[in-house]
């Protein structure tokens, strides 16, 4: 469990000198509205109001709800992959996040916590909620990757998701994110091309939060 926590770790330092350097050094929209490829790198991004994330000192990261995530069937070889990455689902998300806003100096403190409703705390000014659901995890083949490549059975990944100013309640953005990995030794490990799309898609929002 130690090493897989490093690597997910490592994925998310790696990936903040890698592509998604390339949407921080363009200007891209925030002007409120609904936007599809937002910048090239978010599928689909409602800007519901403009803000300044220098405005804020922490990130709260509210576990991302499975509830109806699609299962593999209860007898196939990926169910309990699946499974497992769901179990611990927010923690490579977070670790992207973190990693996408790496470069901000005097950068919001990003902290894991339960639903701020369920803990019974009020919320403090200059704190950002992120709140998610996995509306997709599909681990793909393992033999597709392994024998014909070139993208064939890709592991998937999609979030919904939405940033929430904790203060007022009120939802400054909206995003739908889908990523998908499909190299990896022997074919690709199915827990850890999984995990790497959500530290990649955890990436992508911190790096949206840096145009703001």
């Amino acid at each position: 469990m130690k090493i897989r926590i490093y690597l997910v770790l490592a994925l998310a330092l790696l990936l903040i000198f890698s592509g998604s350097s390339y949407a921080r050094g363009k200007a891209a929209p925030t002007t409120p509205g609904k936007y599809k490829d937002w910048n090239g790198e978010v599928d689909e991004l409602e800007i519901v109001a403009s803000f300044k994330l220098a405005d804020f000192d922490h990130i709260i990261i509210e576990p991302l709800d499975t509830s109806a995530t699609p299962l593999p069937e209860a007898d196939d070889n990926t169910y309990a992959p699946v499974k497992n990455v769901l179990a611990l689902v927010t923690r490579p998300f977070a670790a992207g996040l973190v990693g996408g806003i790496a470069e901000k100096p005097g950068k919001p403190e990003v902290v894991l916590a339960q639903r701020s409703a369920e803990r019974g705390e009020k919320a403090e000014p200059g704190t950002l909620v992120v709140r998610g659901k996995v509306t997709r995890m599909d681990p793909g083949s393992r033999a597709a990757r392994y024998w014909a490549g070139f993208g064939a059975g890709a592991a998937k990944t999609e979030i919904s998701g939405e940033v929430v100013d904790a203060a007022s309640g009120k939802v400054l953005l909206r995003f739908v994110q889908e990523r998908r990995s499909g190299v990896g030794a022997a074919g690709g490990d199915y827990e850890s091309l999984m995990e790497r799309n959500l530290v990649t898609i955890g990436n992508d929002i911190g790096a949206v939060l840096l145009h703001f």
